[in-house]
């Protein structure tokens, strides 16, 4: 893998903020700058991110949401916190830039660390000081501390609670709830841009396991969240499966391809079980998700944009307009 794929991110600090990351305390709040990308976001975000300010320094709002939507903008409502610094993107640019956004304002802040969230997880007021106490079990140098998570509509964790360590090793953690080394994070390249949304999370953890750092996950619970959408089929002795919309199962579909084709020969593992869930995926969604069809078109141009390099945006008009409005009838 070359790092020449990374495109999109070139990390800019100077010495002075170099040293200010090298001397940050890693075991404080105040070298933890969490980044939260919105798009949409609902009207209890507000309370979710005031139990996020107690715990860090510093939260930056990435807002993806359109600007010519109806919603209220949300520099309406932070612009008297001075903890939260809001960058506006005015357009859906994707998770992967906003990220790459959030990282860069951490690194000319001088923050050790990133903390990356999605905007509908439920943070429990003691989950940075868990990541960081994480941090300081590792014997070599973890990059990424993922959260353990609950889910709300399996009523289950990531992985089982309790045991010897406070952590478990993993290949890889989901982007919400990780606590993130931010200076490594820039010298591998960042999160791929022409990803968009979709396994990006993945395919940056198996990009730091390539440069030898460490993935973790901290046994605690220190959040609940959820995969998908509510109102996912359940299936008996796999639970509810996660419901995506066809645009999702694109990027799915097409960053799994790319993914699994790039990391092959060094996670053969991890690449083999990726691939049949995703063959696993299709099936199910064929034969008992609503809207089949135009999920198996999407997941179907999905893999052949993955396996032709068509990355960024979805460019296939057919999945990305929205769905005809259902008019009564007469």
């Amino acid at each position: 893998m070359s790092d020449q794929r990374i495109k999109g991110f070139s990390p800019r600090f100077s010495e002075r903020e170099m040293s200010q990351q090298e001397n940050s305390a890693p075991g404080g709040a105040d070298s933890v700058c969490a980044i939260v990308v919105t798009y949409f976001p609902d009207k209890e975000f507000d309370d979710r991110l005031g139990k996020l300010l107690t715990q860090v320094a510093r939260v930056v709002v990435v807002d993806n949401t359109p600007e010519e939507t109806s919603e209220p903008r949300l520099n309406r409502r932070f612009h008297d916190m001075a903890q939260v610094h809001l960058i506006d993107n005015r357009a859906n640019l994707g998770i992967s830039v906003a990220l790459n956004q959030g990282l860069q304002y951490a690194l000319n802040g001088g923050f050790k660390w990133i903390l990356t969230l999605d905007q509908d997880t439920e943070c429990f007021p003691d989950m940075v000081d868990t990541l960081l106490k994480v941090s300081r079990c590792c014997e070599r140098k973890a990059m990424v501390i993922g959260g353990n998570y609950l889910d709300l509509q399996t009523d289950q964790t990531k992985v089982p609670v309790g045991g010897a360590a406070d952590f478990l090793e993993q290949k890889t953690v989901i982007t919400s709830g990780s606590l993130i080394d931010a200076r490594m994070a820039a010298e591998i390249g960042g999160f791929r841009d022409d990803y968009f949304i979709d396994q990006v999370d993945h395919e940056f953890c198996l990009r730091a396991r390539a440069h030898g750092y460490q993935i973790v996950i901290s046994r605690k619970v220190v959040m609940t969240h959820s995969v998908g959408r509510p109102g996912g089929v359940r299936v008996p002795f796999m639970g509810t499966l996660p419901n995506h919309p066809p645009l999702r199962k694109y990027y799915i579909a097409r960053n799994t391809v790319v993914t699994v084709a790039e990391y092959w020969n060094r996670e053969p593992q991890w690449c083999v079980r990726r691939t049949m869930r995703l063959l696993l995926g299709l099936g199910l969604m064929a034969f008992l998700e609503e809207q089949r069809l135009d999920k198996v078109r999407a997941f179907a141009g999905g893999i052949v944009d993955g396996l032709c390099r068509r990355m960024g945006p979805c460019a296939r008009e057919s999945i990305c307009r929205p769905p005809p409005v259902q008019r009564p009838s007469l």
